[in-house]
């Protein structure tokens, strides 16, 4: 026999549903405004209720980010400049943060490194490729976080863009 609930349970959790519905719709438009290009994909959805794609691939990278039942984002990119990478990890997190990374990242050797951060449980993973495209992933990090991320991207690609449109 399955216990009835009480109607003002009942009420408080359709409140509740409510307000993550929006949580996640406004994790949604901060998350594709911090990457611009990022939209939310159709079908399949991966492993998540909510997953976000890069609808313009090899523009801004190759990949998604995806949100889980907990509204934590799972961050998986490609195709990305080494230098995009590095100067977003070191203006994000400083100099000599990640396993391995002596320096700034811009002067590492290319190899994989490692970030696991306390505050917010995150595992980061920096990959700078032999051919000066590598990648990003990260793992359980808060809509927030994900946003500041997404968005250290973005802004370094542009800067990028601009400093080799002055320099000809």
């Amino acid at each position: 026999m399955q216990p009835t609930m009480k109607p003002a349970v009942l009420k408080a959790l359709e409140e509740w549903k409510e307000a993550w519905d929006l949580a996640r719709s406004r994790a949604v438009n901060t998350l594709s405004i911090a990457l611009p290009g990022l939209q939310p994909t159709k079908t399949p959805t991966y492993c998540c209720p909510t997953t976000l794609v890069i609808d313009q691939p090899n523009v801004l990278g190759e990949g998604k980010v995806c949100i889980d039942e907990d509204g934590l984002a799972t961050i998986e990119l490609s195709a990305l400049p080494n230098a995009v990478i590095a100067e977003a990890i070191d203006s994000l997190f400083g100099v000599g943060w990640f396993d391995g990374a002596e320096g700034p990242l811009d002067e590492a050797d290319p190899g994989t490194y490692y970030y696991d951060s306390e505050q917010p449980r995150a595992e980061y993973v920096v990959q700078l490729g032999e051919d000066d495209i590598g990648s990003v992933g990260v793992d359980c990090l808060p809509i927030g976080f994900a946003a500041e991320l997404l968005d250290a991207l973005s802004s370094a690609r542009e800067r990028q863009e601009e400093e080799a449109v002055a320099t000809g």
